[in-house]
């Protein structure tokens, strides 16, 4: 069984500018970004523990008593914490992260978080929705970028178990998220997951899937939470990989690592269009990754 930990990147708003109904305004994220990192349930108990440790070595043993909200690993914290040392400040928001005080404290923060996704091998789905090209070539129906991004996480999961993890099952682990739950509540996921796999060739089995996420609360968990932290990293790096054009190349995005964990595609071996996916697709929109 394959546990995957889901977070996301970016507004799902799809507010289009007063003056251009079909342009998205300039004050909203033009990318969606979730992004899906999986684990065998065998593996859930020694990634996590090995992940607080990590965070205990760097941050000290007061995390213990801390709240956990003040040494939680996000990718916008690694890249505070990257700029801070860089120009000889601290990054004292979170907390934990003060002790953090010169460029090599951080660089051995990012290697050892590197390690640790190089050692577990955690299988990677990552789906953006560019909602710019989204307004502009499709219909209405279309237009929800929470509803699109689940799809296709849905879609590349159940094609990769079929294909190349054949006798698998996957369960999907969320943060509680209101608008996500109503969303699947109301049905709107298998209304979606149909007119985004339509065109495929080969249909996918949705039934290799529990059919909604498991909804996590962060106050009450421990293994799950420490894992959750993975999948806001990878939803990260992703959204800034399109929003530069190119794979980013500082330390704190563990770029490379993640790559070699993305799920590749059955027939050509690549991570376009399997492990990484940009919707409405185009020839010309994947950066080199």
């Amino acid at each position: 069984m394959f546990l995957f930990y889901l977070d996301e990147h970016g507004e799902s708003s799809m507010k289009v500018d007063p003056s251009d109904p079909k342009r998205i305004a300039s004050d909203v994220s033009p990318y969606f970004t979730l992004s899906a990192v999986g684990i065998r349930d065998s593996v859930r108990k020694p990634f996590a523990d090995a992940l607080f440790e990590t965070k205990k070595r760097h941050f000290g043993d007061s995390i213990e008593e801390a709240e956990w909200g003040d040494s939680e690993i996000k990718g916008r914290h690694l890249r505070r914490t990257f700029v801070s040392v860089s120009n000889g400040k601290v990054n004292r928001n979170p907390p934990a992260y003060s002790v953090i005080k010169t460029q090599r404290a951080a660089e051995h923060l990012f290697d050892d978080l590197g390690l640790l996704i190089a050692k577990f091998r955690p299988l990677i789905f990552t789906a953006i929705v560019d909602k710019q090209r989204l307004l502009t070539t499709r219909g209405e129906s279309f237009h929800n970028p929470i509803g699109v991004a689940y799809a296709l996480i849905h879609e590349r999961i159940a094609l990769a178990l079929e294909k190349l993890y054949v006798g698998e099952s996957a369960i999907i682990i969320a943060d509680q998220q209101k608008q996500h739950e109503k969303f699947f509540r109301e049905g709107g996921m298998n209304e979606m997951r149909n007119r985004v796999s339509a065109p495929l060739r080969v249909q996918p089995n949705f039934d290799l899937i529990l059919d909604k996420p498991l909804w996590l609360d962060t106050d009450l968990s421990s293994w799950d939470r420490e894992l959750l932290q993975i999948a806001d990293m990878v939803a990260y790096s992703s959204a800034t990989c399109v929003e530069d054009g190119r794979a980013p190349e500082a330390s704190h995005y563990l770029w490379p690592q993640m790559k070699n964990s993305m799920a590749v595609h059955w027939r050509n071996g690549d991570v376009n269009q399997a492990g990484f996916t940009v919707f409405p697709r185009s020839a010309t929109h994947y950066p080199e990754t």
